[in-house]
């Protein structure tokens, strides 16, 4: 059950190559993931300074990049000169999700179809293979929507003043994020998903539970640890 909750990306690291002539960024990437996020931007000045022409490092910078257009030429750069980088059908799955969560389909279907063409045997393809809508919006509302939704905290119930709720899971895929949601609903706790901007990518956020205060999220903490194989989180609900 936890690996099926996993976030799709770091559950596709078990199919990658190794090679010598890469640094190992697997255990940066596990730590993002952990919410490591501050220090591993300290650790990775040192390290691109002394790796400066390492795709895997450059990849690990476009991951921890805030800004989506800079994050997408990172991206470009690590799949285009560097092609045969044990990362390069990430960063073009990322290329791809980016231009899909904009709307720009048309676009991120032609990065789909580069992505089984080049490289047919990267997990990311059952990853990123699915149903792309036949209309496409602008590329100014999409950028537009993108900045709204990364900027937008999450919805709260002002009248009950709740204070916490749980976090119990960040997902690139939207569809393992709203399956937990509602896997989580069905054993009897509200639960929503929000879309958070972080690295460079769209997370889907998992939340379950409104509380008053932090004790009342045990139940919820137990709950995910002993049904999903989960360790959730409290965190605040910004009022």
């Amino acid at each position: 059950m936890r690996i099926q909750y996993s976030i799709i990306f770091l559950s596709c690291l078990l199919f990658i190559n190794i090679t010598a002539q890469e640094i190992d960024i697997v255990d940066y990437l596990k730590r993002i993931e952990a919410g490591e996020i501050e220090n591993v931007k300290n650790e990775i000045v040192m390290l691109r300074a002394a790796n400066p022409n390492d795709p895997s490092v450059k990849f690990l910078d476009a991951v921890l990049t805030n800004d989506g257009n800079t994050a997408l030429k990172k991206y470009e750069d690590v799949y285009l000169n560097s092609p045969q980088s044990r990362y390069a059908d990430a960063a073009l799955y990322r290329i791809f999700s980016y231009y899909y969560s904009l709307g720009v389909y048309n676009k991120a279907e032609s990065y789909l179809n580069e992505l089984k063409s080049r490289y047919p045997s990267s997990p990311y393809i059952k990853a990123a293979d699915r149903n792309i809508p036949d209309h496409e919006e602008s590329i100014t509302d999409s950028f537009d929507k993108l900045s709204e939704i990364a900027n937008t905290p999450p919805k709260q119930n002002v009248q009950q003043k709740f204070n916490f709720t749980v976090q119990a899971g960040a997902f690139l895929s939207f569809e393992n994020a709203d399956k937990l949601k509602n896997d989580l609903i069905n054993s009897g706790y509200p639960s929503e998903v929000t879309p958070k901007s972080v690295g460079g990518s769209i997370l889907n956020v998992v939340t379950v539970g409104k509380l008053l205060n932090e004790k009342e999220a045990d139940p919820i903490l137990n709950l995910l640890k002993q049904k999903f194989k989960l360790n959730g989180r409290v965190i605040s609900i910004a009022n």
